[in-house]
């Protein structure tokens, strides 16, 4: 007999289904181990640009069905994040990929969408696992195969829309689909621009001549353990000055697409490495409530047992001087904090 207390009351929420598109076809031709592995990084990737945001109901082969009770414009926010976070993964997985199997090799093929609906369901743990019940569940799993002219995209039923900003309602296409559950009307985004924007704005090196803040540091460590440990979580807390750092792995366990989160007194930090050259040259992306910042890192043999460390800073200056002034200074400030720091960082 199952239990009473297996099943929860109806709640109303937003279900989220986040489907990788051309699944089938990289299943089916290439081989079994590796399109598991770089599936199962793919959807890890997914979970985390989620986390706290949406909560992992399923998790169905190639997609992944969110339940969130925040508002619908955070939310929409959030599958934005994911959109970009998926991209940036798969990106950095092309790059560090050296295996010559068709798996490896048509990384590139594999793209996402999205489906939102917002309805009531119920919860129901059987045999120990958990599933959605209730007519709006189902939904986004039919929105799931329809006629939208686009590979990647967001599909809002109009349970979303019109919980949503005009602004951002001005986006969406007009789109309907019927079902033996009735006429279900929507709207959809394509979300390709999401990501074109993300690249043009992203810095795989700060160059000196642009750089906004510019200095070196001198440390008593020979560069191949500077190099070894410039990445270890308690190292980057100490030039950074956070008090706890978290590491996320990168692209297929590399260095590259590492993110890190730096706990301050204030809030939290995203660096992520975007770029690396490992043992000379690394470039990290610092996104806080300020924005993003890009610095890149030149290590470089010193003297005996000693490296130079020369950090090179650059970030989108505020339009009103008085405010990039301030930044300027502030950023300058924690600069050399972490330069002191980082003297005695590898120690």
């Amino acid at each position: 007999m199952i239990e009473e207390r297996a099943f929860s009351k109806a709640q109303e929420g937003l279900l989220v289904l986040a489907d990788i598109s051309g699944y089938t076809a990289f299943v089916t031709q290439t081989e079994m181990d590796h399109s598991w592995e770089i599936l199962h990084e793919l959807l890890e990737v997914m979970v985390h640009s989620a986390q706290g945001k949406m909560e992992v109901s399923q998790v169905e082969g190639d997609a992944i069905l969110f339940i969130s009770g925040l508002e619908d414009e955070e939310v929409v926010k959030t599958v934005e994040d994911t959109f970009i976070g998926f991209h940036r993964r798969r990106r950095d997985m092309v790059a560090v990929t050296t295996c010559p199997c068709n798996a490896c090799q048509q990384i590139g093929i594999l793209k996402l969408k999205f489906v939102i609906h917002r309805g009531k369901f119920s919860r129901q743990r059987l045999g120990g696992v958990e599933q959605l019940h209730g007519s709006d569940v189902i939904v986004p799993h039919r929105l799931a195969k329809n006629r939208v002219p686009t590979k990647e995209y967001l599909l809002a039923t109009d349970a979303v829309l019109n919980r949503l900003s005009e602004e951002r309602q001005r986006r969406f296409t007009p789109y309907e689909e019927t079902f033996d559950l009735g006429v279900v009307k929507a709207g959809y985004e394509s979300l390709g621009h999401l990501w074109e924007r993300e690249l043009a704005g992203e810095r795989k090196e700060v160059k000196p001549e642009e750089a906004l803040i510019d200095s070196t540091v001198i440390v008593d460590v020979p560069i191949d353990l500077v190099s070894e440990l410039i990445l270890r979580p308690e190292v980057i807390e100490r030039y950074m000055l956070a008090t706890k750092v978290e590491a996320f792995a990168g692209a297929r366990g590399g260095e590259l697409g590492t993110v890190f989160h730096c706990h301050h007194g204030y809030g939290v930090n995203f660096l992520r490495v975007i770029a690396s050259d490992k043992g000379r040259q690394l470039t990290l992306g610092n996104t806080g409530a300020g924005g993003v910042m890009f610095l890149t890192m030149h290590l470089a043999s010193h003297a005996e047992n000693q490296t130079s460390i020369r950090r090179l800073w650059w970030w989108d200056q505020p339009a009103n001087a008085e405010d990039a002034a301030n930044t300027r200074l502030v950023v300058a400030g924690v600069a050399r904090a972490g330069d002191e720091a980082m003297r005695t960082a590898f120690r």
